[in-house]
């Protein structure tokens, strides 16, 4: 707390002024109809503990929480930061490598979080495609090796801005923005392009139509359909349509045993007589 208001005074000799303040809690929306400034903001949500714009919306908000709090569930919300005096290139990921706020973004979330895994590469892709930030992805040694193009190219029929190295790999830099919908054909039997395709299409403004090129795994169309995600497969297995806009709600999952990741033990297991194997 008080780090953040020496910080915020600090702007304030660089004539920067900022407020945040609570917009959404659960399903409960407090924001204002009509734009206001930094000042009216700030005088408004004052007036009461929530820390939000309406006030007709405090008292539906402490019954949501208290009603939450029995049930020990939880809830999740959005806060909206409002900033005036800052200057030219703040607030903007246009022309992105050349903006501060893009650079700022790209190196908050371009940390070597991949590490070797190229389905969560892949799978990031096409959701971070439709979101409203830009973002960088990478990966180790091994990684950086892989062809990432398979994937970028049939997103950027949505719309998607990705941007890989000379040799069409890792790193990734995607500008996220809006999508729209489309049927797009699938060069490559992969159920990860497949999958990056579904999770951009769900972020699309109007339906898509995926279709592949050979059937491949359905864990991803399974779990989203479970989760509330409308989205159908054809008898062929092959052509999927996603109807994007529909709210998905957290669900209990289980996951089975990785047999992939067991394989190599198996393997090894069998080649050597004196080891024991078990169940």
């Amino acid at each position: 707390m008080a780090l953040g208001n020496i910080a915020q005074e600090f702007l304030r000799q660089l004539d920067i002024d900022l407020v945040a303040y609570v917009a959404q809690v659960g399903p409960v929306e407090a924001d204002s109809e009509k734009p206001l400034d930094v000042s009216e903001i700030r005088q408004k949500i004052f007036q009461n503990d929530m820390h939000v714009i309406d006030q007709d919306k405090v008292e539906d908000l402490y019954q949501l929480i208290s009603e939450t709090k029995e049930k020990g569930d939880t809830l999740g919300g959005i806060i909206c930061l409002v900033a005036t005096g800052l200057p030219a290139g703040l607030g903007s990921y246009v022309s992105w490598d050349t903006k501060l706020d893009a650079k700022l973004a790209a190196a908050a979330v371009g940390v070597n979080a991949m590490g070797n895994s190229d389905t969560t590469n892949r799978l990031l892709l096409g959701i971070l495609a439709g979101s409203s930030f830009a973002s960088q992805l990478i990966g180790d040694a091994s990684l950086s090796k892989r062809p990432m193009k398979r994937v970028s190219q049939p997103l950027a029929k949505f719309g998607a801005e990705i941007a890989l190295s000379p040799a069409g790999t890792l790193p990734a830099r995607v500008i996220g923005q809006k999508l729209h919908g489309e049927e797009i054909q699938l060069e490559v039997a992969s159920a990860q392009v497949k999958s990056a395709a579904i999770f951009a299409a769900l972020e699309a403004g109007s339906p898509s139509t995926i279709i592949g090129k050979l059937p491949t795994r359905n864990h991803t169309e399974i779990m989203l359909r479970q989760f509330g995600a409308d989205i159908t497969t054809e008898a062929d297995n092959l052509t999927i349509h996603v109807q994007p806009g529909q709210e998905l709600l957290g669900q209990e999952v289980e996951v089975p045993g990785d047999m992939s990741s067991a394989a190599f033990w198996l393997t090894a297991g069998r080649l050597r007589k004196s080891w024991p194997l078990m169940s």
